[in-house]
């Protein structure tokens, strides 16, 4: 019985894993990782995710951070760090230990990326693991008054580069420094560097690895989903913790800059990067440009995703067998729920314009989606639409779902409620449904 759960938990697991898989395979995801998470002994089970990305065809790019490596040299030396505006002011002497923290933080994260899956026939495979000069820099210069020293900013990425590690299947390695013409080195922001190689590189997402969970609310409970916009209202509403807070500018940046979604994961959490990529719930805070759950038109492309929405149902007899012509002549009538990328519901209208009357029809979710509130968003949606097209009664046909209508206030009705071409349809059908109308 044990063994049967574990199964079945399983395969329901990969079969909502699947899609997000093939979404992401040969597309890029770029990795932020804090230095504190390196430096964790937790870093261990992470590493080993991150190669399995490689391995399911993603392309990889790292960025790590040097921040608590910097603090422990500084404190061995007893040296404080001065900053200003969040950035520190690094001076020759500061540069040292940047550059030796540098140096600590890649050697650690290279051999912990270089340890084979274990139990897998990839044991002994080793990653493909590429660092190098990409990054070109420039010095921040005075800021207020004060002189920033050798912390800089970036002048210029050699994407091209990088691309071409990718596409060898090489995992790709970047740290926060940068290089002049001149020779010098300067010290950079993570967050920074993680931003613009995304962008560059058009990643599909940028994914910042940190101590904490997400993005938190007044209450202290981690937020799920936030468009850019609500993002900005929070932050400026609820105080985050300081690696948090640094995060906002350099994700805003990327996401109006093209990249789809930046996602803030705790490094701690076992099988946080895998629960965040290919799930739906996700692990931590996902951020995109806009809403995650909105509703479109459909497309031709959207017929085997309705297909495969409705069929269950055909086949119990909930609704009315639809063929793959039909819905190709009447796709203009459904619209598609989709939350982050992936398809979870379908309606459609069918209007009747002499009688300004429309048709609700084809109301579905997914059974991996039943909570979530996605029918009242179709449902509002079918609503609206029938309002702009200046409709006065909206009517619904069911033989096992009016008690759902009923609550949302729709009205039993007689079968000549309905248009003559609807009714003669009615009889041909002979399903004996249930007849519901809502005035608009």
């Amino acid at each position: 019985m044990t063994e049967t759960y574990e199964s079945d938990s399983f395969v329901r697991a990969f079969r909502e894993a699947a899609p997000y898989i093939h979404y992401l395979r040969d597309k890029t995801v770029v990795l932020a990782i804090s230095s504190h998470i390196v430096a964790s002994p937790d870093f261990a089970h992470l590493a080993q995710d991150i190669s399995l990305l490689g391995n399911l065809g993603i392309k990889v790019v790292v960025v790590h951070g040097v921040r608590k490596y910097i603090n422990d040299l500084m404190q061995q030396s007893q040296t404080t760090l001065p900053s200003h505006l969040g950035r520190r002011i690094t001076n020759e002497h500061t540069l040292i230990k940047v550059k030796q923290a540098c140096g600590e933080v890649r050697f650690d994260l290279e051999a912990a990326l270089s340890v084979g899956q274990s139990n897998s026939p990839q044991m002994l495979t080793r990653n493909r693991l590429i660092s190098g000069n990409f990054i070109s820099a420039k010095p921040l210069g005075v800021i207020d008054g004060i002189d920033m020293g050798y912390s800089g900013t970036i002048r210029r990425i050699d994407f091209a580069m990088i691309k071409q590690h990718l596409q060898q299947h090489c995992m790709v390695l970047v740290s926060p420094m940068g290089h002049s013409l001149s020779g010098k080195t300067y010290s950079l922001s993570m967050a920074e560097v993680a931003a613009e190689v995304a962008i560059g590189l058009r990643a599909e997402k940028l994914v910042f690895i940190n101590e904490e969970d997400g993005v938190l609310d007044a209450s202290g409970q981690l937020v799920r989903n936030l468009s850019a916009n609500q993002a900005q209202e929070l932050f400026e509403k609820t105080p985050q913790s300081k690696a948090i807070s640094r995060l906002l500018p350099s994700t805003l940046k990327a996401l109006q800059s093209g990249v789809r979604r930046v996602q803030y994961i705790s490094g701690h959490l076992d099988g946080s990067l895998f629960a965040e990529l290919f799930t739906k719930h996700g692990s931590g805070t996902s951020l995109a440009q806009n809403a995650f759950v909105h509703i479109r038109q459909a497309i031709s492309d959207d017929i085997p995703d309705i297909i495969q929405l409705i069929r269950p149902l055909e086949e119990k007899g909930v609704l009315v067998r639809r063929s793959h012509d039909y819905l190709d002549h009447h796709i203009n009538e459904f619209a598609m729920l989709e939350h982050d990328e992936q398809v979870y519901g379908c309606v459609a209208l069918k209007q009747f314009p002499h009688e300004k009357m429309g048709e609700l029809a084809c109301l579905v979710v997914s059974p991996y989606a039943q909570e979530g509130g996605y029918g009242e968003l179709l449902l509002e949606h079918v609503k609206n639409q029938a309002r702009a097209a200046k409709l006065k009664t909206l009517f619904c046909l069911s033989t096992h779902t009016g008690e759902w209508f009923s609550e949302r206030g729709f009205q039993d009705a007689c079968i000549e409620d309905l248009p003559l071409e609807r009714q003669r349809q009615y009889h041909q059908d002979a399903r004996g449904s249930h007849v519901f109308v809502l005035p608009l």
